[in-house]
């Protein structure tokens, strides 16, 4: 368990000066990471000077990293001043800045880091009542800003005391407190604890004031967060340390910085802040951030609708709506003008069943993969009923065999197809579906050919006096040939984004089926008149066990924060207004395509079962490395065994980790530009349009 500010100065008793790290320690931000300042200053700037501005948060990013290569062959352990990172950006090609805009820029920094700095108590704690026992209080930094600036921050979160004399800070002393280690650890050229350490004084026992040695006889005592800078190197210099690690927070790939995160980033901010002894729980955090903000999506998209034109039901199928059914309901007993809403058992495999009039070697290929081993039982569940066979009933056959065994068996088939029709229209009856309007059926995704096929039964059972309008988070490359069929609208992406965006929504749709889903499995069929056709679900043991240990979790915690969303009670402060599409899909793509470790680890170890039947192990979302693995595969075998059965990113994550694996993951990242990380793209183009 952490120390509070107390133990920590009583395990130090005998110190006369207290020196904190500030960034982490004592100040944080309300966002998730510190790149995401320049995302709202570009909110700022699009909103008050135009388009031009639209991209400049990367252009930031990417003008600092240019600054500290530049930084870092003349000087090597020094940092970067804001002033350099502001000229660097100036001469970027994209977009050219006066020096009007420069200054603007540098004043828009200050005060956007001002506007969003928060408190992190316990160093905050710790300074004041170091403070108050008379103790010598210092504050130390690694930063580009100056120190009048970080006074500024240290003041906003409530140490009004602080003034410039009591801040060091590396931009303006030549020395980062990391310096530059040597492969045998030891400190090489200077760091800033050098000028620490010679500057701060100290009272003596007889009153008089004296400059600190190097050794500073452990009268010293500093606080941060980092092993090395906080640790290892002020304990050379004779410094007392303690780390408080409860603010670390492991941050996304910098160059996704987009006003688009903003939303979910004040979620992961507000998780971070409030986790207890500063340990987030990984699904609690997965759920009440991108799930949450997808259920989110979900509703106040039908709430949006409903607000124009007029809708006769309300309808979210199962199992990926499930979650979405469950805030809706919430809401709608807690008195929101909601409309009831249907729970609606509807899958890709009874749509298929239910729509088959004839069996021949073209349609029943669907039915059965060209790499599955089945059983004549299986076969029999899978279609639903009894099958005659030459073949043993518990022995597996190849695909061939198996769909040839379907074919000699057409006519029971097409009469099961038939029975299973009418089953699930009595259950569309009892859920309102073939009530005569319009009707609004929410889903994931993707393609919507599921919706599809069910707006054809619906439409053939009700003369056409029923509609259907698909309401989908995501629609990739096919859907354009289903809207000709039935109306359908993607909320987080459409069909028709860029191609490389396709790819990347396909490569995570495993996980968020995974994610999203109920405590029941998928519904294979319906019960007869005696049940009221009551759906009947598959029983999957693996996928019991993933909702046991990791989804349920997930799930309360997404139904809480979801529910705050759309209320605008959320504690991050984030509102229904910033539930948008493309906060949504950058939601999606931040935990989807550029996952933190820990993310990875714990959807690890879940499967996604993608059988038609719903049955069997199913596939692990990140893959085992192939046998067949190693520097020279094919890069585009391999993804394309990847994105058509587990998680992209996740694998590659994880895959990346193994020294031995990094430069085939490079590879395959160069030749496939869609696995790569970075998703913003880049708005040079549109810059240049709008000069």
């Amino acid at each position: 368990m952490n120390l509070n500010a107390e133990e920590i100065l009583a395990q130090h008793s005998q110190i006369d000066v207290l020196t904190l790290d500030v960034f982490d320690t004592v100040v944080t931000r309300s966002v998730a990471q510190p790149t995401h300042v320049f995302a709202h200053m570009e909110e700022h700037l699009v909103s008050m000077h135009g388009r031009v501005w639209k991209g400049f948060a990367l252009r930031r990013v990417r003008a600092e990293h240019r600054a500290r290569a530049l930084k870092a062959i003349s000087h090597p352990a020094h940092d970067v001043t804001l002033r350099e990172i502001l000229q660097n950006l100036a001469s970027d090609a994209a977009h050219v800045l006066s020096r009007e805009e420069v200054a603007m820029l540098d004043e828009l920094e200050h005060s956007t880091e001002i506007q969003l700095a928060r408190p992190v108590v316990l160093g905050c704690t710790l300074a004041e009542l170091a403070r108050t026992r008379g103790l010598d209080v210092y504050f130390v930094s690694d930063n580009y800003m100056s120190s009048a600036h970080i006074v500024n921050m240290l003041q906003a979160v409530g140490l009004q005391w602080v003034q410039p004399g009591q801040v060091f800070v590396s931009s303006e002393h030549g020395a980062m407190k990391s310096g530059v280690l040597s492969r045998s650890l030891r400190v090489e050229g200077p760091t800033l604890w050098e000028t620490v350490a010679r500057t701060i004084q100290t009272k003596q026992d007889s009153g008089a004031i004296a400059p600190i040695s190097a050794n500073v006889n452990g009268r010293c005592l500093h606080v941060g967060d980092n092993v090395l800078a906080d640790g290892f190197i002020p304990q050379q210099y004779g410094f007392r340390t303690h780390l408080d690690l409860s603010m670390l927070s492991s941050h996304r790939l910098m160059e996704n910085t987009t006003p688009a995160v903003l939303p979910l980033s004040r979620i992961e901010a507000w998780q971070r802040d409030s986790a207890a002894n500063g340990i987030v729980d990984v699904a609690a955090s997965i759920g009440s951030g991108l799930v949450a903000m997808v259920i989110a999506a979900q509703i106040l998209d039908i709430q949006r609708v409903m607000q124009h034109r007029k809708i006769t039901g309300v309808h979210f199928v199962a199992r990926d709506g499930y979650l979405a059914h469950q805030v809706w309901s919430s809401l709608q007993s807690s008195g929101s003008q909601l409309p009831p809403a249907s729970y609606m058992a509807f899958s890709r495999s009874v749509a298929w069943r239910a729509r088959l009039t004839e069996v021949n070697e073209s349609t029943i290929a669907r039915f059965i993969g060209d790499d599955e081993e089945l059983t004549v039982e299986r076969l029999e569940r899978r279609v639903g009923c009894a099958l005659v066979s030459d073949h043993a009933r518990n022995v597996k056959l190849s695909a061939e065999k198996a769909r040839n065994v379907l074919v000699k068996n057409a006519d029971a088939i097409v009469a099961a197809s038939v029975e299973l029709r009418m089953r699930m229209v009595q259950h569309l009856r009892s859920c309102g579906v073939l009530e005569p309007g319009h009707h609004l059926v929410v889903d994931l995704g993707w393609t919507g050919s599921s919706l599809a096929d069910l707006a054809d039964i619906v439409r053939e059972e009700t003369n056409g006096v029923s509609v259907v309008e698909g309401r989908l988070t995501g629609l990739y490359w096919d859907a354009s040939a289903n809207r000709t069929r039935i109306a359908l609208n993607g909320f987080a992406m459409d069909e028709f984004h860029s191609v490389d965006d396709n790819l990347r929504l396909l490569g995570m749709l495993k996980m968020l089926e995974v994610l999203m889903t109920a405590p029941h499995g998928s519904v294979i069929g319906y019960g007869d008149a005696s049940t009221g056709f009551a759906p009947m679900y598959a029983d999957s043991p693996v996928e019991r066990i993933a909702y046991d240990t990791v989804i349920a979790e997930i799930a309360r915690s997404a139904i809480s924060s979801a529910r705050d969303l759309v209320m605008g009670t959320h504690p991050s402060g984030v509102v229904a207004t910033e539930i948008t599409g493309a906060s949504v899909w950058a939601a999606m793509m931040q935990v989807g395509h550029t996952p933190r470790l820990e993310e990875v680890e714990c959807l690890a170890p879940l499967r996604q079962i993608s059988a038609i039947d719903h049955e069997g192990e199913g596939l692990p979302l990140v893959m085992d490395i192939p046998a067949w693995a190693g520097k020279y595969a094919d890069p585009t075998r391999m993804t394309d065994t990847l994105i058509h059965g587990h998680w992209v990113q996740g694998t590659l994550c994880q895959w990346r980790q193994e020294e031995r694996y990094g430069e085939w993951v490079s590879n395959i990242q160069r030749v496939l530009p869609f696995v790569n990380q970075q998703w913003v793209q880049s708005s040079s183009s549109e810059t240049e349009n709008n000069r």
